[in-house]
């Protein structure tokens, strides 16, 4: 028999029609009996809490580094991808084979492992499998028809020229007459049809060449001089256009006859402007440079003055003094011929890089960038460029793709490793059209 607490009263005092009742439940306090739905509320809550802390620290990284927007002119590109090719082009010094398919050529074109490759800056593939490797010098001839490289040497001497031929898809050589003749720099005319080759042995030598036939032998002489000659243009049908040691010259290329346009000694190079209308070149001294426009014809020679009317530099919290420095020897046409990207000495190989407008005489800061003599501007909002890759070791070269979109200040969006000797035809615009 359980026992009856002794504060209950007596047990005869209990009604015999009742059945007398076990020991009474055990109490069950409230917070045990709400437990699991309190636990249940506070994981709630610890999720709910982490999940805003999660979305407010991406707001705000995405705050302090604004991605670029998804524009169909520059927008961040994903990593390249190498498809299969099939049946390239082999080119040798001497033959080229001929493959019976016909490329799509991308607007991108570069060396990579001495071969070359082409590109629509989404993907890459291999375009002319090279037996003798690719060197330097990779240019697009001005309709697009041809691409042309100088090809690596045996010795430091590169003498030769190679020249692909997109339409039928195969190649040719240029060689010099010796082996110890340097090929200093080239330049293709407007209409495709001839091509102007720098030489350098004891002297220096500048000789037009017709793409139908082209040999030693059949060469036109323009110039031959004992004194430097740095750099060719061929701008218009008639004109070429050569740099050396007593300033910019120019010759007509029907009579070879030259006369000296620009009379200044220490230039360093020229830059066509997008139309070719105008001349970009760079007078350079012990501590500063000078950039100077000038018509082809040596008319209307003007210096750019470093400190513009109206000078913005923008976020970068430095100085407007800085200017003071001058400006680097190298600056980039905008596609449309209007601005500049130019660079002023700040930092050592780290210039302060910023848009140069003619129109309104200004200058907008962008932020300190390794401007490279190489880069091209493809839009105006997407710069391209080779660059070494310091993060791996050994260091390797790489072409670099750049945007300014969104208000990014020249953000990288696309590496191809590897890759040297960039060359880009025409516009990225025009891939819209």
């Amino acid at each position: 028999m359980d026992t009856i607490p002794a504060q209950v009263e007596p047990q005869q005092n209990i009604s015999p029609a009742v059945p007398q009742p076990e020991s009474p439940p055990t109490s069950v306090s409230p917070i045990k009996k709400y437990l699991p739905f309190i636990a249940i509320g506070i994981t709630f809550l610890v999720l709910l809490i982490g999940g805003f802390t999660l979305f407010a620290g991406k707001s705000s990284k995405e705050k302090a580094n604004p991605i670029p927007t998804v524009r169909p002119t520059a927008t961040p590109l994903p990593a390249p991808t190498i498809p299969l090719v099939t049946q390239p082009v082999t080119v040798s010094t001497s033959s080229a084979s001929i493959s019976p398919v016909k490329p799509k050529i991308g607007k991108l074109a570069f060396i990579k492992e001495g071969d070359i490759y082409h590109s629509d800056l989404f993907a890459f593939s291999l375009l002319v499998k090279n037996a003798t490797p690719a060197g330097d010098k990779l240019m697009w001839s001005p309709l697009g028809n041809f691409l042309s490289w100088r090809p690596k040497s045996n010795t430091a001497t590169p003498n030769s020229l190679v020249i692909y031929d997109k339409e039928k898809n195969s190649s040719l050589t240029v060689k010099t007459k010796s082996d110890q003749e340097e090929l200093v720099d080239y330049a293709w005319s407007e209409n495709e049809k001839q091509l102007a080759l720098l030489f350098h042995e004891s002297e220096y030598n500048i000789s037009v060449y017709s793409i139908s036939s082209v040999s030693a032998s059949k060469a036109f002489p323009l110039v031959n001089r004992s004194t430097p000659i740095k750099q060719i243009l061929w701008p218009e049908k008639n004109t070429l256009l050569f740099l050396g040691d007593d300033g910019i010259n120019q010759i007509d290329t029907a009579s070879a006859s030259a006369k000296l346009i620009i009379n200044k000694p220490n230039i360093k190079l020229m830059k066509l402007s997008p139309d070719k209308s105008k001349l970009l070149y760079t007078v350079t001294s012990s501590d500063k440079n000078e950039l100077n426009l000038v018509n082809l014809d040596g008319s209307e020679n003007k210096l750019i003055i470093p400190n513009p009317k109206k000078i913005d530099m923008g976020n970068t919290n430095l100085s407007e003094s800085i200017l003071n420095n001058g400006f680097i020897a190298n600056a980039l046409w905008f596609p449309k011929g209007d601005r500049l990207m130019v660079g002023y000495n700040y930092l050592t190989t780290l210039p302060l890089v910023g848009i140069y407008d003619f129109k309104n005489s200004s200058f907008t800061a962008i932020a300190p960038f390794p401007l490279s003599i190489s880069d091209i501007l493809i839009h105006d909002l997407l710069l391209l460029g080779p660059r070494v890759n310091t993060t791996v070791n050994p260091p390797v070269w790489q072409v670099s793709l750049f945007t300014m979109e969104a208000g990014t200040k020249l953000g990288l969006i696309r590496t191809i490793p590897g890759a040297t000797s960039p060359v880009y035809f025409g516009l990225y615009e025009d891939e819209k059209k």
